[in-house]
């Protein structure tokens, strides 16, 4: 595990959701690391803040998200596993409590190690 937590702010959110949010993304991570078999495997939590937002940044180096489903991993019961170890609500309910609890934005990209997720949580208004 690497920690680069840049931003130390506190803000009122849904802390408990938030917490459920963070073990998904941390825990899907994992997953993808110990089933590719990831030598010098790592998980990165990123946090810093911008004009606008909170933001965290969960990223491994497991090889990032196929391009042709990246943009379907959100759908709900979409799973890139077998159907016994997956029901593929994990990322859509973090999708959902990001956005439509905290008014935030949970998005996906790949880096040249693999997935990032970045959390984004606006200032309070």
């Amino acid at each position: 595990m690497i920690e680069e937590l840049n931003c130390k702010d506190s803000f009122m959110a849904y802390s408990n959701e938030l917490k459920q949010v963070i073990i998904n993304l941390v825990s899907n991570a994992q997953d993808v690391l110990v089933e590719k078999k990831v030598q010098s495997a790592y998980i990165k939590l990123k946090s810093y803040s911008d004009d606008e937002n909170y933001i965290l940044e969960i990223s491994d180096n497991g090889g990032g998200v196929s391009e042709d489903v990246i943009d379907k991993i959100f759908n709900p019961y979409f799973s890139t596993r077998l159907k016994q170890d997956g029901t593929g609500l994990g990322l859509y309910m973090s999708k959902t409590i990001v956005e439509e609890h905290c008014r935030g934005k949970l998005s996906c990209y790949n880096t040249s190690d693999g997935a990032c997720f970045k959390v984004e949580l606006p200032y309070a208004q």
